[in-house]
Formats: structure tokens, C-alpha cells, sequence
């Protein structure tokens, strides 16, 4: 028996359908959903919620046939499930849809939590505000999302990005970068800041662009601003405000932090799959050698002990010209006979 999909969870992916975003697994799991015998229900108010929220944006452009358009594609989605030959190859829709779906799907998810969830828990007002979709890119995988405010984030491989959906906008805009590292473009929006949690850093815009890293496995997590300006604090402390090529280097183990020059175009190196680390140690090194060109990285002898390595490599750059110059620079040896591993040794 195919597991039941939370409201949330439905309404995310009928969200990626509708800006004709959905793959062959996302749809699949979507038509997979709509099986439920409260599809209908569901159907008929994502389609009615979706039209208030068209009126509200544009009420002088749209008619009643844009209305039926909306249910007439719902019904689709369930005679597609229905028959089990889901049409992948998804044709162009009207802009209007991308915004109503954004508008219902981080504005109106609480009233789906109350109509889907078929509970009548007393808690159940709070367990919506805290409920928390996650976003995910795999190894050597990088993807993108774009938020209902106009905000767009890249996620680059192996992160994982929360945001509490049914809070999202209202009087804040929060995320939380649990794992890995991530390209901000922030709408501006002066009445509604722009917050990334991460382990140990908050940092806090109305509007701009920069790159937060905050891997668990490195010691040092950094913020680095394209534009605008940002704020970057550790609980309480404002560590500092940044400026367009200015960034901040945070030791989780000692707790200190430099603020410093530097081109917001290397710490986002990665979002042109060139390959560029900066006073990187072993650890960094492993990590980006494996994101890259997903290889493990064993270092033996302490080769590389106490050494930071700094380079810049193009975007069609081998392993084998990455480690020629690293060894060649340190005067050590490798071994790339093993597929999927490196050895660096002395």
C-alpha cells in the first residue's frame, strides 16, 4: 500500500507541475497521491483557492474560462492517474498559474493542513507553523527553486535547505541551510527580512545576493556578499555587515571570525562548475575533490598535514590536472588506478 502524502507534500508537487517543473519520479509520486479517495476534495479546493488568489493578483485580466482551465487541469491530473499512463512531456502554461501556485502553496497551506489532514487535534494550528519542507540536491548534483516572494536559491550538491512553508512571507522569510552550501538572490522587500539559519550563523538581508557554506564535516562555515548589504550573526552577536565583495570566515571550533576582502565570484565558483578553493585545508580539499569529480580522497603520511592550499581550475578541468598541480606544488605523489579513489601520498 503506497504511502499517504502529506497536504504539504501534495501541494508542493502540484505546485512543480503547474510551472511545468515536474519530472518523470515527481510526477509519478503526484498522480500516485491523487489516487487518494479525498483527491476530488483536494482537487476542488486547490482549483477554487487557486482562482480567489488569481482575482486578488490580476482581477481585471482574468475570466471565468480561466477558471474552468484550472479545474479541467486537475481533472486531467486524475484521469491520467486513473488510467496509469501519466503524460510526462508537459506543455507551456500561462504565468498566472506559476503565481497562484506560489500564492497557495506558501500563503494557503495551513488552510490545506486543516482540510487534508482529516485530524481535529487542538495542537494541530501549532504543528502547521512548525512544519517543515525540506529541499535536497545529491551528490554531484546542483539544483535551483524559486520562492513566492521572486527570491531564487541554488543548492549545490549534497545540501539540504528547510523552510517552514505555512509561516513563509508573512512577516519574515525564513530558511535553514541544514547542510552544505547555497546561492541567495533575495527579492528586495524592506517590511520582510530575509533570514538563513545555519549551525552556528544567521544571517539576515532585505534584499541582495551572496553564497552561505556551511558544511557540518568543515570547521569554518563563510558568508559572501555579491550585492547589497548583508548582517551575519552568531546567536546574538552581530559579527558584522557586509558589502558587495566582503565576507566573514567563522570557526565553529574557536568560535572566532575574520571578516575580509574577497570576490564573491570564488566562494560561488561552484555554480559554474569551476573548481576554486581558497586557503582550503585537507578537509576542504577532500570535500570539493568528491563533489566535483566524486572521488574519495585518502591522504597518507600526512602529506598534506598543516598545508592550505589555494587554486582556481576551469570548468572542464580532469582529476588528473587537479592532482598534477597540487602534487607538483607540494612535491608529493598520487594514485588514480582505483576507480572513484585518489591516493595522495609522499
Amino acid at each position: 500500500m503506497a504511502k499517504k502524502q502529506s497536504p504539504a507534500r501534495l501541494l508542493f508537487l502540484f505546485q512543480q507541475y503547474i510551472n511545468n517543473e515536474c519530472n518523470e519520479e515527481t510526477l509519478a509520486e503526484l498522480l500516485e497521491g491523487l489516487k487518494d479517495t479525498s483527491a476530488d476534495q483536494y482537487l476542488d479546493t486547490v482549483s477554487l483557492s487557486l482562482w480567489e488568489a488569481i482575482k486578488k493578483h490580476n482581477s481585471k485580466t482574468l475570466t471565468e474560462v480561466m477558471k474552468m482551465e484550472l479545474q479541467a487541469e486537475a481533472r486531467q491530473l486524475i484521469s491520467e492517474s486513473d488510467n496509469r499512463k501519466p503524460v510526462y512531456k508537459l506543455s507551456k502554461r500561462p504565468s498566472y498559474r506559476k503565481i497562484a501556485a506560489a500564492i497557495i502553496l506558501f500563503i494557503s497551506l495551513g488552510a490545506a493542513f486543516y482540510i487534508f489532514d482529516g485530524t481535529n487535534r487542538t495542537d494541530s494550528k501549532e504543528q502547521v507553523e512548525l512544519a517543515m519542507e525540506y529541499f535536497q540536491s545529491g551528490a554531484r548534483q546542483r539544483k535551483h527553486m524559486s520562492l513566492p516572494d521572486g527570491s531564487v536559491i541554488y543548492l549545490n550538491s549534497d545540501t539540504k535547505l528547510g523552510i517552514r512553508t505555512a509561516s513563509f512571507n508573512r512577516e519574515k522569510r525564513e530558511v535553514w541551510l541544514e547542510e552544505g552550501e547555497a546561492f541567495f538572490e533575495v527579492a528586495k522587500n524592506p517590511e520582510k527580512p530575509f533570514i538563513v539559519h545555519t549551525q552556528d550563523l544567521e544571517t539576515t538581508v532585505k534584499g541582495t545576493s551572496f553564497n552561505v557554506k556551511a558544511y557540518k564535516e568543515l570547521d569554518e562555515s563563510s558568508v559572501s556578499v555579491r550585492n547589497g548589504k548583508v548582517q551575519v550573526h552568531n546567536e546574538n552577536k552581530l559579527l558584522g555587515t557586509l558589502t558587495q565583495n566582503r565576507q566573514i570566515v567563522y570557526n565553529k571550533i574557536t568560535g572566532r571570525f575574520d571578516e575580509q576582502q574577497a570576490s564573491w565570484k570564488d566562494p560561488a565558483a561552484w555554480m559554474e562548475s569551476r573548481l576554486v578553493m581558497k586557503q582550503a585545508n585537507v578537509k576542504e580539499l577532500k570535500l570539493r575533490l568528491k563533489q566535483h569529480f566524486g572521488v574519495d580522497v585518502e591522504i597518507k603520511e600526512n602529506a598534506l598535514q598543516g598545508k592550505l592550499l589555494s587554486c582556481s581550475f576551469h570548468n572542464r578541468v580532469s582529476l588528473k590536472e587537479v592532482l598534477d598541480g597540487i602534487t607538483l606544488l607540494y612535491g608529493l605523489k598520487y594514485d588514480i588506478s582505483n576507480p572513484g579513489k585518489a591516493i595522495i601520498y609522499k
